[in-house]
């Protein structure tokens, strides 16, 4: 019995007429009719996070043991992590003459990055050496590492990301006095970036600048149980982000690289889905990510999400005619909503539960017949951690 997991990153919406609602997909409606389909409370009790949703539909967050968001980031980038080093999710922002805000991803341009990053690599402040690495689009990641064993780097700081535009950039606080020492060493990083970044020629080109560096998700080096240890199933990760990656090295799970999953709405979808695809001959449990769907949300473009869907039902439907469906389960779901409405006025992330679907090998049928928000209401609910084991006990 082989397990393929389908996660369409914020594939879930809100308001009339969903993407879900909207495409055309007659592949995923039919194994919503063939199979079970409900939803996905992974109780997110602020902004919704992919990391926090990641671990949670695969069984695996542990309050005690989360590494942060940075930590992740940097094993999807293949850094090498000491125990001692803080790891740091950023991302280049636009800081108007004002001293302001004005674009919290820099316009989502990455013209010039890669040699922003390689400006700022190297840096040393205090006794701490950064590391910098440019990740998906407007993102990067910081690894501070200390040059004496004197120096003791704490990840219990305050992020400076105001998370609006229209405002100053945060200083960055300790949250407990053994932190004080990494927020003044973080607070002179900016301060030192906003200097030589706002020198840069490259962004005398852009409309966004890229000058100066939003910093969140502080993590150190955690070890945990792996997704083997907990299942006893051989898994593998098919994915296009760091975060993913990281997600996925993180719980152990084998890497699979395809050329052009580039996290966009133009990743190599054929490419992916091939891979998943000739990955079920191998392991027992296949992990397909998908990002586009996410950005085409924030970018507020219902409609092209909606044909992305659909774009991915094909691929479904090419998948269908190469596996077994009763030696396979198929599950179908997303890490969190996000609205893709115009209108929305609030953050896009949604903490709504993600609709899901399982069809396949051992799974008896419900009376719901197709794949969308309304209609995985009507169905079962899974809380957290409780996905992993609810398939296990449905495919006995």
């Amino acid at each position: 019995m082989k397990i393929f997991l389908l996660v369409l990153d914020g594939g879930g919406d809100v308001g009339q007429k969903t993407p879900y609602e909207i495409a055309n997909k007659p592949n995923i409606n039919m194994l919503a009719k063939n199979g079970k389909c409900g939803l996905l409370d992974i109780g997110y009790n602020s902004t919704p996070q992919s990391d926090f949703g990641y671990l949670n539909i695969m069984g695996l967050y542990d309050k005690e043991t989360y590494p942060g968001r940075g930590y992740l980031e940097a094993l999807g980038l293949g850094v090498e992590v000491g125990e001692d080093d803080l790891c740091i999710r950023g991302n280049f922002a636009t800081l108007g003459p004002n001293g302001n805000i004005l674009d919290r991803r820099a316009g989502r341009d990455e013209t010039g990055l890669e040699d922003m990053c390689d400006l700022l690599d190297g840096t040393e402040i205090d006794g701490v050496h950064f590391e910098i690495k440019k990740s998906a689009g407007h993102r990067i990641v910081i690894v501070m590492r200390p040059l004496d064993e004197k120096v003791s780097l704490s990840a219990n700081v305050t992020s400076n990301d105001p998370e609006e535009k229209g405002v100053p950039v945060l200083q960055v606080k300790p949250k407990s006095p053994d932190a004080k020492f990494t927020a003044s060493v973080l607070n002179k990083f900016a301060a030192k970036s906003n200097k030589i970044l706002s020198a840069e020629h490259a962004n005398i080109e852009r409309e966004f600048p890229a000058n100066v560096i939003l910093m969140r998700g502080f993590g150190k080096r955690v070890d945990i149980q792996t997704f083997k240890d907990k299942y006893g199933m051989n898994s593998c990760c098919v994915a296009g982000i760091p975060i993913v990656k990281g997600v996925a090295s993180f719980l152990g799970m084998d890497l699979i690289t395809v050329h052009g999953a580039n996290g966009y709405p133009d990743t190599n979808l054929e490419g992916k889905f091939r891979e998943a695809t000739e990955a079920l001959q191998k392991y027992d449990f296949v992990w397909l990510h998908i990002n586009g769907t996410d950005i085409l949300s924030h970018d507020k473009k219902r409609k092209e999400k909606a044909e992305m869907i659909e774009k991915i039902d094909k691929e479904i439907g090419k998948m269908l005619e190469k596996i077994d469906l009763s030696e396979n389960v198929i599950i179908i779901t997303s890490d969190h909503r996000t609205a893709s409405d115009p209108s929305y006025p609030h953050y896009r992330h949604t903490k709504d539960p993600n609709p899901i679907l399982i069809s396949g090998a051992n799974i008896k049928p419900d009376n719901i017949e197709k794949f969308d928000e309304v209609s995985c209401s009507k169905g079962f609910t899974i809380n957290g951690n409780g996905l992993i084991p609810f398939i296990l006990n449905q495919i006995k």
